[in-house]
């Protein structure tokens, strides 16, 4: 794995008289005569490590040797030469071929997501709560959420069919699975049969192959109150090593499923903040957080409109520290428009403006909207009217679409 682009040095020359390009990141410097290879070696490679010694040996030797025998010196030295340039242009071509796969895979946009209010097993709903948002922001979504319990009545109906669904309409699936039980029930196994059955369900849906992939937040928001599995770090990691490895034993492809990390940004305390649920970084390939400006909802307890600063960026940094270099998603955000002066929507559209400007620059990797008015007046897009601010939020060219296909492969 390439962790960073060093550009070449700059070539020097070390006796003939060659013209050399110096070449950029993604090729090495081309040098043409005399003493080119000597150059080309000098001036490619991490901190100039492949020397120009061979070169030097052969002029110096060619030199050395007298007229009479010059003929005879220079013959096995030609074959040396041609021996490793050939190795020299077999590494430039693996190094740039790495580099520019390093390179493409940054380049991938920041993803937009939404959570539907009905039940994404049909294309009636589809159409109208996905695609039809997509047609009026002007972008496409590429991620959609939903939320299952592990013991759901039809596991082998239920698992496949939204999948498949959403695939088939170029949408990568978000589900998080949640539980009525306590986290120690999960840990010590008393739900494994139904997790046995969610396991091969979900295997049987991926060995249709394809690059079929989805994202999978187990027991999400476990560390604030409201979930019975709420509220016990350490028997939520065993929870969640333990789903793991029902999967594995179920023959599920680790190609097949990125495992979600998804606690709520806010916590009661230091206690039960998040990094004292994190699995860690062999268990987990995406970390993600919930947050909502619940401003002044009548709904909520806790009264203060938040914009960015307060509803994401201690949060992001927090996540970055606790597990860098791991992509970061937002599992779950909303605004209200409820402001200490009323319900504004303007303010509203504002909040989407700015937050989805910040989140874009912070390295934030996918932003999934929970467009169902719950608590709040969370919707962007509903009979109630729809909101201007988020069409022009994501109107800016840092958000793009990803098939499941390309995503599955890029993350």
């Amino acid at each position: 794995m390439i962790a960073t682009l060093t550009a070449p040095h700059t070539p020097v020359a070390y006796g003939g008289k060659p013209s050399c390009n110096a070449g950029s990141p993604l090729s090495p410097p081309r040098c043409l005569g005399e003493g080119s290879l000597s150059v080309a070696l000098a001036g490619w490679g991490s901190s100039g490590m492949i020397s120009n010694q061979p070169n030097l040996i052969l002029q110096s030797y060619s030199a050395s040797a007298g007229s009479k025998n010059q003929a005879n010196y220079f013959k096995p030295m030609k074959k040396l030469r041609l021996v490793l340039m050939m190795l020299i242009l077999l590494a430039s071509l693996f190094v740039t071929k790495n580099l520019t796969a390093a390179v493409k895979g940054s380049n991938t946009p920041v993803l937009l997501g939404l959570y539907a209010p009905d039940y994404l097993g049909t294309q009636s709903v589809i159409d109208s709560q996905l695609r039809q948002i997509d047609q009026w922001a002007g972008k496409r979504h590429s991620i959609a959420g939903y939320f299952m319990d592990i013991e759901d009545s039809n596991l082998a109906y239920n698992i496949p069919v939204p999948l498949e669904q959403l695939w088939q309409n170029g949408y990568t699936a978000f589900i998080n699975f949640k539980s009525t039980r306590q986290a120690v029930q999960i840990a010590r196994g008393d739900l494994d049969s139904k997790l046995q059955k969610m396991a091969k369900a979900y295997a049987e849906w991926t060995n249709r192959g394809e690059g079929r992939m989805a994202f999978i937040a187990l027991l999400q928001e476990m560390n604030i109150p409201g979930e019975t599995y709420s509220k016990d770090p350490k028997n939520f990691k065993l929870a969640y090593q333990r789903i793991q490895k029902i999967f594995k034993d179920a023959r599920v492809s680790p190609k097949t499923v990125r495992w979600v990390f998804a606690p709520n940004g806010w916590s009661e305390n230091s206690e039960h903040r998040f990094e004292n649920y994190y699995p860690g970084n062999q268990q987990v390939d995406v970390v993600a957080f919930s947050s909502y400006n619940w401003g002044y909802c009548n709904n909520s307890t806790w009264h203060h409109w938040d914009g960015f600063k307060e509803t994401f960026d201690p949060y992001i940094k927090r996540m970055q520290a606790m597990a860098p270099g791991k992509p970061i998603f937002l599992a779950q955000t909303g605004t209200t428009s409820n402001t200490k002066n009323g319900s504004l929507s303007a303010a509203k559209d504002q909040w989407f403006r700015d937050s989805y400007t910040n989140l874009a620059a912070k390295g934030v990797q996918a932003i999934l909207y929970f467009n169902i008015n719950k608590e709040c007046d969370w919707a962007i897009y509903s009979n109630s009217g729809k909101s201007a601010g988020y069409k022009d939020a994501v109107a800016n060219p840092a958000f793009g679409y990803v098939s499941p296909i390309d995503l599955a492969k890029k993350m």
